[in-house]
């Protein structure tokens, strides 16, 4: 096994990246935001993240639910309309979010006072 190999098993199996590989990302923490605790449809999301394309936004959203953290609820009629939700799992994730934006907001402040 080659340094390289064995740092990437390494990573698969730490709980800190594989919860960060799961968070970060440009459009991944938006999409948790608009889907907590209420569920929204495909435009809906779209329309209020202003430069996601539908590409990416559609790939974001299958990676979640890879993830079991989002749902989509397809309802066929009258309209089809489709509906993406975050699961009970994805649900756990608020007290990490709320806590990793509290850190945001005080480091924000914190770079503004050191410029």
């Amino acid at each position: 096994m080659t340094k390289s190999s064995q740092s990437y098993a390494e990573r698969e199996r730490c709980p800190l990246y594989t919860a960060i590989q799961v968070i970060a990302g440009r459009w991944k923490p938006m999409i948790f935001q608009r889907l907590n605790g209420d569920a929204r449809g495909f435009g809906e999301l779209r329309r209020s993240m202003p430069g996601v394309t539908i590409k990416v936004l559609r790939q974001q959203l299958r990676e979640r639910e890879s993830d079991g953290l989002v749902k989509k609820t397809v309802s066929p009629r009258p309209r089809l309309k489709v509906r993406y939700e975050l699961t009970e799992h994805g649900l756990t994730l608020g007290p990490l979010m709320e806590t990793l934006w509290s850190w945001g907001v005080a480091h924000l402040a914190h770079s503004k006072m050191l410029a």
